[in-house]
């Protein structure tokens, strides 16, 4: 376990080991069971932790408006504070809400409880359905790998169909409220998630399986089984939303009954939508089978090969995915929060530049500013980035202190200081290196 620098009272969790915090081994509650996420805090927990610890809260609402794989709503529960989890992706909403908004697993009285509900869910029948029809080769030992999608094996795709099925029909007949669908749709699409034939995003999938390599053959090869996800009990009323942070931000005193103590912004930072890279889930999730052709057909593209839903477009199109939009979206969203504090993660390589953010936030208070060196998101091994490092960074607002206009330049200095040389950034007043 790495011990935490300069700032002793970081609670263990707040430190990812990739050993003892491997989301299919690990029963600590803020890492069991998280989808393999770009943009995922979970090694980034430690820079987080130091900018809620400055603001000297422990108690109160923390809102986390761009939920993602819930890692920092679950981080931020175990330190006591009651959560309200959002995100407008429905996977997302969904492991948000049987992760977060729940303190105990759900009792799925009708059905005879937790324990019967995972075992009869593990030992189905395999069932030939949507998935194993669109998204699976014909024979896993033989795949064509010119017409036929390999998302997952055949094996896996029936055991996902003949689960997703009786999710459906339990939920059709009225055995399953809304907690239990969650519940169970978390365990799902982790699951998925971990046989999935791919590098962690459904935007394409590996030819063959694991690739020329054979990557995580033990995963992709493996048998899909449910686990319960480990629930934490904080002894809060938590919340979990499926809305537009945009309008959810202005509505926020109004919607959870109190000014938040803490409101976490972490919006997309590329031109890469959620929708496209996790379709997949989304399609497991809503289980409304879109049209899509049973084999790559070649009439389409990429996306007739990669089976990208294109509701995302019409639905949940982000203003952050795109550098001529993303920072007006972002000041709109700033300048309409009601809340004590505002912290805000972002990184060096985001479409928004570090003077119109920085300045942004700095409108609204008192500004400090917790740097973190970050290895950039790789492929595989043999596709290295030529520039394998940014500065991931924690900008933290206190909304009852004057604006801090005048600290925006030296902040900045800071910054691309230690994103060229990689030395730790300080600043006594306002910036304070990993």
């Amino acid at each position: 376990m790495h011990e935490a620098p300069n700032c002793p009272s970081l609670p263990p969790h707040a430190w990812h080991h990739s050993r003892q915090h491997a989301a299919t081994r690990t029963d600590e509650y803020v890492y069991a069971q998280l989808i393999p996420y770009l943009g995922n805090k979970r090694k980034l927990l430690s820079l987080i932790a130091r900018g809620i610890f400055a603001t000297g809260s422990s108690s109160g609402t923390f809102v986390d408006l761009f939920s993602g794989s819930s890692v920092v709503a679950r981080f931020a529960k175990t330190l006591g504070f009651r959560i309200v989890a959002n995100d407008w992706e429905p996977y997302a909403y969904e492991i948000a809400r049987g992760t977060v908004a729940l303190n105990a697993p759900p009792p799925f009285s009708s059905l005879g409880g937790v324990d019967a509900v995972f075992t009869h869910l593990n030992t189905l029948a395999p069932r030939h359905g949507y998935v194993a029809t669109h998204l699976c080769p014909a024979d896993d030992e033989a795949p064509d790998i010119t017409r036929e999608r390999l998302f997952f094996t055949r094996q896996n795709g029936e055991r996902i169909d003949a689960i997703r099925e009786q999710i459906a029909s339990w939920e059709a007949d009225g055995l399953l409220n809304v907690d239990e669908r969650a519940f169970l749709l978390s365990a799902l699409a982790y699951a998925v998630s971990y046989v999935s034939n791919t590098s962690g995003v459904f935007k394409g999938f590996h030819a063959g399986w694991g690739g020329q390599t054979g990557t995580a053959l033990y995963r992709i090869r493996s048998l899909l089984t449910l686990r319960p996800p480990i629930t934490f009990d904080n002894q809060h009323s938590n919340l979990a939303f499926r809305r537009d942070a945009q309008l959810l931000g202005k509505e926020l005193r109004r919607v959870i009954g109190n000014v938040p103590e803490i409101v976490y912004l972490d919006p997309p930072y590329n031109q890469h939508p959620y929708g496209s890279n996790y379709h997949v889930l989304n399609t497991v999730v809503l289980w409304d089978k879109p049209p899509l052709s049973p084999r790559i057909d070649g009439t389409g593209g990429r996306r007739d090969k990669s089976a990208i839903r294109t509701d995302w477009r019409s639905e949940r199109r982000s203003l952050y995915n795109a550098s001529r939009t993303a920072l007006a979206a972002f000041q709109a969203l700033v300048s309409n929060l009601d809340a004590h504090w505002i912290l805000t993660s972002y990184s060096t390589d985001g479409n928004m530049s570090l003077d119109g953010l920085l300045r942004t936030l700095a409108e609204r208070g008192d500004l400090r500013v917790f740097t973190q060196k970050y290895r950039r998101y790789r492929v595989s091994t043999p596709r290295m980035s030529a520039r394998p490092h940014t500065v991931e960074f924690l900008v933290v607002v206190n909304t009852r202190a004057p604006a801090s206009l005048s600290k925006v330049d030296t902040l900045i200095e800071q910054i691309i200081r230690q994103k060229r040389d990689g030395s730790p950034a300080r600043f006594p007043l306002s910036l304070e290196g990993s």
